[in-house]
């Protein structure tokens, strides 16, 4: 059996590897996978406090209170990323011009549940679906051509994976994404009941690729640096929106979120998992709703969005 001593110093010697992973959140000196460890910001956070309340109920009060006063600086490091995000969320004058029913899914390329969830798209059609790693359904791609008939990307399976389907005719293209090359970038123009908007969907390295997501990122500011008007940003960006590099795109390019994002990953934790799926709007567009829904086969949730375009200012 363990005494109390050696309790409060296993509390101790956690707390002190969980500060040091927070001051590498705060501080991001470049190491690999940092990026991953600030997208589970909020999750140390939460395991922070619990650590600061069990050393002090285990008797080391004065290091269980610095425990808990780091943590909470922690906590507010986050708090203002997450608000400076949510200030962009700015309400526009009068009724908007039209508005857009939008779905992004990550649909997994190994998809068992194909079948059912190409079916699930096809019996509640949005205006416009986003899917990444499309080759998880591209079987099945006919079916919801039968809903959405106009589309970009994926027209041949080699290096295939982010596809655009939409009610309303498009005009774009899928490009690839350095350092990889994969077709993870589809930019597209279309209009919704003669509104002009750019869709500009995403798929980003997972975050443990040493500043694979940064290389990535510039390409996809230079595309945003020459959209005018009303735009979606959206896709799986590996990466919750208070992550550095995420959060510099939207500051960049003043992005807005929506109310709260959604968990989207890992599907098993639901709403306590990260929100590494997302969608933005810029210029006179702004999310209305966003909502997850059931992964079905994937390892991915995926995102419904209602959102609305106003008339420009």
């Amino acid at each position: 059996m363990f005494g109390k001593a050696e309790i409060r110093g296993g509390l101790l010697a956690l707390s002190g590897v969980l500060i040091v992973v927070l001051l590498i959140i705060s501080f991001t000196p470049g190491l690999p996978g940092e990026e991953l460890l600030q997208s589970l910001r909020f999750h140390f956070v939460t395991v922070g406090l619990v650590l600061a309340l069990a050393c002090i109920m285990a008797g080391a009060r004065w290091r269980g209170g610095l425990v808990l006063l780091l943590v909470l600086a922690g906590a507010a490091h986050g708090a203002v990323l997450v608000n400076e995000l949510m200030s962009r969320r700015i309400d526009l004058p009068g009724e908007p011009s039209t508005r857009l029913d939008f779905l992004s899914f990550n649909v997994l390329a190994g998809n068992r549940d194909a079948e059912a969830l190409v079916q699930s798209i096809v019996a509640d059609p949005p205006d416009v679906a986003l899917i990444m790693e499309t080759p998880g359904i591209e079987m099945y791609l006919d079916q919801i051509a039968e809903v959405l008939p106009y589309s970009i990307g994926c027209e041949s399976p080699v290096g295939c994976d982010i596809s655009l389907h939409s009610r309303f005719p498009l005009d774009g293209k899928v490009s690839t994404l350095q350092p990889f090359r994969f077709q993870r970038l589809a930019v597209a123009q279309l209009a919704v009941d003669g509104v002009p908007l750019t869709i500009v969907g995403v798929h980003l390295s997972k975050p443990y690729f040493d500043q694979a997501a940064w290389r990535e990122l510039d390409q996809i500011d230079d595309v945003l640096g020459a959209v005018e008007g009303p735009v979606i940003v959206a896709g799986d960006f590996n990466a919750a929106p208070w992550s550095e590099p995420l959060a510099w795109l939207a500051r960049r390019n003043s992005l807005a979120p929506a109310q709260w994002p959604p968990a989207t990953w890992p599907v098993r934790l639901g709403p306590l998992g990260v929100p590494i799926d997302n969608v933005f709007t810029g210029g006179s567009a702004r999310i209305e709703s966003l909502v997850s829904g059931d992964n079905q086969g994937s390892n991915h949730r995926p995102l419904r969005a209602q959102i609305a375009i106003y008339p420009a200012p």
